[in-house]
């Protein structure tokens, strides 16, 4: 049995809690922020869970998966339908009632024919534009397997949270850690964390910050990684701008709105949950630059959210803002669970090289290192 101490409380880190001490670790886990789920997690507010722009569950996937293992209680979910999913300028993904479009809709989708339209934002709104290869998220949302759930993202970070609690795992929030070295943690209030292991389950910037400390040559790994960020804008309405939509998007803006009310109605009935994000276009973001500034970019969205929801700004019950979130950063091929084991320092993270992407990125790496505690032990 091996001393294991986590870094992050986000999808990556509960999922290496949960499968370290599954394998009869002792396992210890911290998070900076003032509740766990990272990214993933979001506040209830007047009926409305609020957080970090849109999320969609992969059927099958990696987060998916565990959740469904984690509680006997059933989790509901309700796909995004290609049907009531609309490209701007080019219809809808899946059009009723048009059945040659809807057919060479199809065709272009089983080819991957990346010039056509339809494909583009069919990808988009399953990757949100990321940089790298995810073929079953690709194709999912043509087979109605891209979810929304009952229970929300915070409900998933609160099966695997309920879970590691009923098994003593403890975590300790709003706690950071400074810096690390061999069996060594130390932590924000002054105190000191022996172990066998630490898994770095945070953001790549903190993981690099933290391996500098350790080993600054080691620590270049980190350069190569590519982030694109996001902003975001949620809104919970007493109306329903958005008409039966499920997703608007647009593909030469990089932008995409999703009602998660339409999607799934377990989450409500009246009023709209929308969800709207703006992908890339700063300066150090890869592609072409569009906006100088995050708060312009945020200007943006909020523009397009006026014209695809209108009078939304008058029914405003809940909202939140995000003018700059690191959305995608592509994993750099030097940089695996194993990079630092010769330290006792394992990576996870979905910035860690992984066969999936997002979330499920994040859930498969946490798990992987998980499997490897014993590789990192001196």
């Amino acid at each position: 049995m091996a001393r294991v101490l986590i870094v992050g409380g986000g999808l990556a880190g509960l999922s290496a809690a949960l499968e370290a001490t599954s394998a009869g670790h002792h396992v210890v886990a911290l998070e900076r922020a003032p509740r766990v789920g990272g990214r993933a997690t979001t506040q209830p507010l007047d009926g409305f869970a609020m957080g970090y722009g849109p999320h969609l569950l992969l059927k099958n996937g990696p987060l998916h998966s565990i959740t469904k293992k984690l509680s006997r209680v059933r989790l509901a979910t309700q796909p995004l339908r290609p049907h009531r999913c609309e490209v701007l300028g080019h219809g809808l993904i899946r059009p009723t009632g048009d059945v040659r479009t809807a057919a060479l809709n199809k065709r272009a989708l089983k080819m991957n024919d990346q010039t056509h339209p339809i494909v583009q934002g069919t990808d988009f709104l399953s990757t949100w534009g990321s940089p790298k290869t995810d073929e079953k998220r690709r194709s999912a949302l043509n087979k109605s397997q891209l979810l929304v759930s009952n229970e929300g993202w915070a409900g998933l970070v609160g099966r695997m949270a309920a879970a590691l609690d009923e098994v003593g795992v403890f975590i300790e929030c709003g706690l950071e850690v400074t810096r690390i070295e061999p069996g060594i943690a130390h932590l924000s209030d002054g105190r000191m964390i022996e172990t066998d292991v630490i898994i770095l389950a945070c953001g790549s910037k903190t993981a690099r910050k933290l391996v500098s400390s350790m080993d600054e040559t080691a620590s270049q790994k980190f350069t190569t990684i590519q982030r694109t960020t996001a902003s975001v804008v949620e809104l919970g309405l007493d109306s329903k701008p958005f008409q039966e939509h499920h997703a608007v998007v647009d593909i030469e803006r990089s932008m995409a709105i999703l009602d998660y009310f339409a999607i799934q109605p377990r989450l409500g009935l009246e009023g709209s949950h929308l969800a709207a994000v703006a992908v890339g276009g700063l300066p150090q973001d890869a592609g072409t630059t569009r906006f100088e500034s995050a708060e312009q970019r945020l200007s943006a969205l909020e523009a397009f959210l006026d014209e695809r929801a209108l009078g939304w700004r008058e029914h405003i019950i809940q909202e939140g803002r995000q003018s700059k979130i690191t959305l995608h950063e592509l994993p750099s091929e030097e940089l695996t669970q194993l990079s630092f084991a010769e330290h006792g320092v394992l990576l996870a993270g979905a910035w860690v090289e992984s066969e999936h992407s997002l979330a499920d990125g994040a859930v498969a790496s946490g798990r992987k290192a998980g499997r490897l505690i014993a590789k990192a032990m001196h």
